[in-house]
């Protein structure tokens, strides 16, 4: 009877301490919204903004081939403005405007460099699925149907 009674009390103190830790040490658990969704902005290439990311660079998977690539699209103003980005149609600048997003962009499409295997590349229609997946990553980022067809203005595959 004494064990169940010590284990039940070290129980309810462990949990005291836990729910203690979660509450002093890291309240934002308690307090998580969830990220806001990304609502659907229809594209219009009149008004739509250029970006254009450059220098990104990467080994691919297995670690023996490497990829150098610079990319442009547009992007709704309203989609580039939602996911933290502040370039304009006549600002005349790479980039979104935000270093935030600019490095999530180059972060994520670097992850997909590096889950790309070289013989993807050199397969027939391998660059066609590189891009596609690359939009798929500006569309999870900016909002589906809010960003143009992606274009590689320059591809390195060594």
């Amino acid at each position: 009877m004494k064990k169940i009674l010590l284990f039940v009390i070290v129980f309810i103190v462990g949990l005291g301490a836990g729910a203690a830790g979660i509450i002093f040490m890291e309240p934002s658990m308690l307090s998580h919204t969830p990220p806001p969704v990304i609502e659907s902005v229809p594209f219009n290439p009149q008004t739509a903004v250029p970006i254009t990311e450059t220098g990104i660079q990467s080994n691919l998977a297995g670690n023996t081939h490497y990829v150098s690539f610079d990319l442009e699209f547009e992007v709704m103003p309203a989609a580039l403005k939602s996911a933290g980005g502040t370039a304009t149609a006549s600002s005349g600048s790479t980039g979104t405007g935000s270093a935030l997003l600019d490095a999530k962009i180059r972060n994520q499409l670097i992850a997909l460099a590096r889950s790309t295997p070289y013989s993807e590349f050199t397969s027939s229609g391998g660059i066609t699925v590189f891009k596609d997946q690359v939009s798929t990553i500006l569309q999870s980022i900016f909002g589906p149907g809010s960003v143009s067809d992606v274009y590689f203005s320059n591809l390195l595959t060594q």
